[in-house]
């Protein structure tokens, strides 16, 4: 009696047992596909375009698009279930690393590389004219792709638009501020190329020469020395 009781008791448990494992696996299954399933965010006025690479495209796994924002995708059959592409810089600039397989059977890898700013002026800026061959950064941020932000243009708008580059304008006024110093010590027997020589010498920790040494190969004073030391002189130069 007790020992048929015990095993009906035995039964029930697993059947308990077997249907908490089944729920357990609906639930990990139904987590796995939700976060699977996890459709991307994209800005409100954000349009992508599926990128077309020529001969490429079959040898890739994934299939990319690229916004009018500059944002990278791989999807499969789905835009919005892929993953963003981040990428590297290049000189500043964006950049799109892939891969392609050769199909040779010897999983052989060939790796290819595009600017993205490229790929947004390919796919959402028309070209006006043949001869607007280069794209210009509006406001100067190499790494700002978004369409509103870019421009065809020829190679002399090219070269005017950097002209009035802000790494530019420092360099000029930079340059500017040493002609001006240079004429300043105009009467001077050094040039800016002695001062930096000295000024390394000068701040050498392990450095032996005594100043008057020094001195005495420019043929100039112990107090010139003493004034190029403490900045007085020639205070623009920097090593």
């Amino acid at each position: 009696m007790f020992c048929s009781i015990f095993r009906v008791n035995q039964f029930f448990m697993s059947i308990n047992n077997n249907l908490t494992m089944v729920i357990d696996y609906k639930k990990n299954t139904k987590l796995k596909e939700e976060k699977t399933q996890k459709k991307l965010r994209f800005y409100p006025t954000e349009v992508f375009k599926t990128i077309s690479l020529g001969a490429d495209d079959e040898k890739l796994k994934l299939s990319y698009a690229i916004s009018n924002y500059g944002r990278l995708v791989s999807y499969t059959d789905n835009i919005e279930n892929g993953r963003f592409v981040k990428g590297g810089l290049q000189d500043g600039y964006r950049v799109w690393r892939y891969r392609v397989y050769a199909g040779t059977g010897d999983n052989k890898v060939f790796y290819r590389c595009l600017f993205r700013y490229k790929l947004v002026a390919e796919y959402f800026l028309p070209k006006p004219t043949e001869e607007q061959k280069y794209i210009l950064h509006l406001n100067y941020v190499r790494n700002n792709d978004y369409v509103g932000n870019l421009k065809w243009a020829t190679y002399e708008e090219m070269i005017a638009h950097r002209y009035h580059s802000p790494s530019v304008l420092k360099a000029r006024k930079e340059q500017l501020a040493l002609i001006a110093e240079n004429r300043k010590h105009k009467g001077n027997k050094l040039t800016s190329t002695q001062v930096m020589f000295l000024k390394k010498r000068i701040f050498d920790p392990n450095r032996k020469t005594r100043l008057k040494i020094l001195a005495k190969q420019f043929g100039v004073t112990t107090m010139t020395l003493h004034r190029i030391k403490t900045g007085e002189n020639w205070g623009h130069i920097k090593v």
